[in-house]
């Protein structure tokens, strides 16, 4: 093993040479037996570390797991590239032009932080709350006890220093060390320990700069420097939360713990999840390819964090699924890091906290939250934030007057990084699914779902919060669901979606396929639109693509999984999201794969301009294809549409009057009917993402009246009921 051949090997020989000098100084001494005597503490020492700290166990965790055993790495960041004097309106605009969901994007390059440690003698190592600053200190003092094995480069005896401890003002670092040696059983262990000192055989691990009580930090600090300057030869590594950190030291290093990559993120679970019953179950790889999937978006990013990663590979350990109650596993992540993890490191809060409870801070968490999406604002300067924290505790009855905004602001973002500084005096939530969640609450608290379905039914970056909103609501989201519905009524008083839908109706309530009827309804619709997007290229924009039910809804729906697969390739949505679906949808045969292709490279290397008018034939003939072999319309004639859409039929202007002729006698509708214009299409698109957003939150709910909710399906696609 790796600790016993430490034990026997370079670091072994340190402790003798130091032990040899301390006792050559003491008449009839033996060296055999100093040998001896120190060999016996020296593999009780790197025992001892091992079982302190080489383990984890955090979270409620039933028994503890060895840190190499789950380890994934940690990546660093320089500190100098991550420093930015932006403004709010800049930082907006640089993420919402990213297309993700990560606020911190840093383009410098990552370094391995063993790598970084083997160079720089004096460290200060920077993160958010939970990234792993301790696990990062313990790995490395690990590395170093395995010696030559290992992949720390100097041969030097860790010790690893708790500063939450270090709370008396009569501080003295070096019987702190002396200690760790003598509770290992180290004879002479002050006199050890100096000339362990003296001769540079030490790496000093200082864990949690942050966490040193208020009122004996700078003491603290002192002392370290004083250490450091004393004894410069031995190699030192401290850490602190990026908030807490003001440039403590001189002539340090410093460098910042970056989130979890996807690689990081896999590697944890893979590493988490491998046991033999596990490898056997591939339990890693099913839970990496559930985070992968659209709706777990938000668990996905939570798990940029190491302790919420934790979390979620324990959640996932018990149910092997991520909860399809999202607004759930929201606020318990939301939990751990306002209280739990502070328990945990047992981190005083201090007394900026007194009187201001979690319900009340997740209150003015909440409302900030809400201020910012109702604003389109995801980042607020300093003086905003305070000015809200000023107002909150002014305005809230039971809220404590005499505590000041700015250290509230401070104690928040140190303590729990919920709020992070992204820019000088610039901040943002740490996750935004965290602001959504908190968004959600304060809509549900303040009875606001009226204003949301109002003013954000059809705005995109709303959508995860009409979900959290659902499920916070409980049964009692029947009525947003209805709400959502009117919504739909209204759009389909517009002329020509109200003939539509009246064509519908009169097509397929005499279908013979066995299908629902709010399924055929959907499917019916869908395929006039296609047809006319066929001869109408001018109006083929990504916009078009955003059109339908997505693919969980429609299986959902149909409970038909080889319908399911004819269907689903054709729902896309436009841009990035785009490339996305084709890589996923490749997943579902060739036939699938060819067409994930297609809309990868007309989406990929044409900029994002309209498809050519051969894919949208495609697309209609699939769609023609399934109504005929399912039977999902009555009383049409589709053989000859079929025949048309297989042939290269649009290349002469009249050929477009020839298909419109088709299709008007093919479905048995008059040519007025097939005549549409941008703004029809609009109020198409507003009618079928309203549907979809009805559909997709009603799988949110939990205690949903199953009556109420079939009532709603069976209106769906129907024209307005006089």
């Amino acid at each position: 093993m790796a600790l016993e051949a430490a034990v026997t090997g370079a670091i072994l020989k340190i402790v003798t040479d130091i032990a040899i000098k301390i006792y050559d100084e003491k008449p009839n001494f033996k060296v055999d037996e100093v040998k001896q005597l120190y060999f016996n503490a020296t593999k009780e020492y790197f025992q001892t570390y091992s079982d302190r700290h080489g383990q984890i166990q955090v979270l409620g965790m039933s028994k503890p797991m060895k840190l190499d055993a789950i380890y994934s790495g940690a990546r660093m960041l320089d500190t100098e590239s991550m420093k930015s004097y932006d403004s709010r309106e800049a930082l907006e605009k640089a993420y919402r032009n990213r297309g993700d969901r990560r606020f911190r994007h840093h383009d410098c390059s990552k370094r391995n932080g063993i790598d970084i440690a083997n160079e720089c003698e004096r460290l200060i190592v920077l993160g958010d709350p939970g990234i792993g600053k301790s696990t990062f200190l313990r790995k490395v003092g690990l590395e170093a006890l395995k010696g030559e094995q290992g992949s720390y480069k100097h041969q030097q005896i860790p010790v690893f220093l708790e500063l939450k401890l270090f709370n008396s003002p009569d501080l003295d670092l070096e019987a702190c060390i002396a200690a760790e040696f003598e509770t290992c059983g180290f004879p002479s262990s002050k006199g050890f320990t100096k000339k362990a000192l003296k001769q540079g055989r030490l790496l000093i691990l200082f864990d949690g700069l942050d966490e040193v009580p208020a009122d004996n930090l700078d003491n603290v600090i002192h002392k370290i420097q004083a250490l450091v300057d004393r004894y410069s030869k031995n190699r030192f590594i401290a850490s602190c939360r990026i908030a807490a950190y003001h440039t403590f030291f001189k002539r340090v290093n410093t460098v910042a713990i970056a989130e979890f990559d996807n690689e990081q993120i896999k590697k944890f679970i893979t590493n988490w999840f491998s046991s033999e019953l596990d490898q056997q179950s591939q339990t890693a790889q099913q839970c990496w390819e559930l985070l992968q999937k659209p709706e777990n978006k938000g668990a996905k990013e939570l798990a940029q964090s190491p302790l919420l990663l934790t979390f979620l590979c324990m959640v996932y350990n018990k149910s092997l699924t991520v909860p399809s109650s999202r607004h759930t596993l929201y606020e318990d992540a939301l939990n751990i890091l306002l209280k739990e993890w502070a328990s945990e490191k047992r981190v005083g809060r201090g007394q900026i906290y007194e009187g201001f409870h979690t319900d009340l801070e997740k209150q003015l968490l909440a409302k900030i939250a809400h201020e910012g999406f109702d604003n389109n604002q995801l980042f607020f300067s300093k003086e905003q934030l305070i000015k809200y924290i000023t107002d909150f505790l002014g305005d809230t009855l039971d809220a404590p007057k005499n505590l000041d905004a700015s250290a509230v602001l401070e104690a928040i973002e140190v303590h729990q990084g919920i709020l992070v500084e992204r820019a000088t005096g610039i901040y943002s939530f740490s996750h935004l699914t965290l602001q959504e969640f908190l968004v959600a609450k304060y809509i549900v608290a303040w009875k606001l779902q009226e204003d949301l379905i109002e003013l954000h039914v059809q705005d995109d970056g709303w959508r995860e919060v009409f979900f959290l909103v659902t499920g916070l609501m409980g049964g009692a989201a029947i009525d947003l669901l209805e709400r959502l519905e009117l919504q739909t009524q209204e759009l389909s008083e517009h002329p020509k979606l109200n003939g539509w839908l009246a064509w519908v109706e009169a097509k397929t309530s005499t279908a013979i396929g066995d299908y629902s009827d709010e399924i055929k309804r959907i499917i019916a619709l869908i395929l006039i639109y296609d047809l006319i997007l066929v001869y109408n290229p001018d109006e083929i924009t990504p916009l078009v693509f955003n059109l339908a039910l997505n693919r969980n809804s429609v299986r959902d729906l149909a409970n038909d999984l080889d319908l399911h697969k004819k269907l689903a390739r054709d729902y896309a949505l436009d841009g990035k999201e785009d490339r996305d679906l084709a890589r996923d949808l490749a997943l579902d045969g060739k036939e699938d794969r060819d067409l994930a292709r297609k809309l990868d490279r007309i989406f990929t290397l044409d900029g994002g301009k309209r498809p050519e008018t051969k894919l949208v034939r495609n697309l209609a003939l699939n769609r023609a294809q399934v109504v005929e072999k399912y039977q999902l319309v009555s009383k049409v004639n589709l053989k000859k549409l079929i025949d048309a859409l297989k042939t290269e039929f649009i290349q002469k202007p009249d050929s477009v009057q020839n298909f419109i002729s088709i299709v008007s006698a093919s479905l048995n509708i008059s040519h007025e009917f097939l005549d549409i214009s941008h703004d029809h299409i609009q109020v198409i698109n507003k009618y079928l993402l309203t549907c979809r957003l009805m559909l997709d939150c009603s799988k949110q709910a939990s205690g949903l009246s199953a009556q109420q909710w079939e009532a709603i399906k069976q209106r769906m696609f129907l024209p307005p009921q006089s």
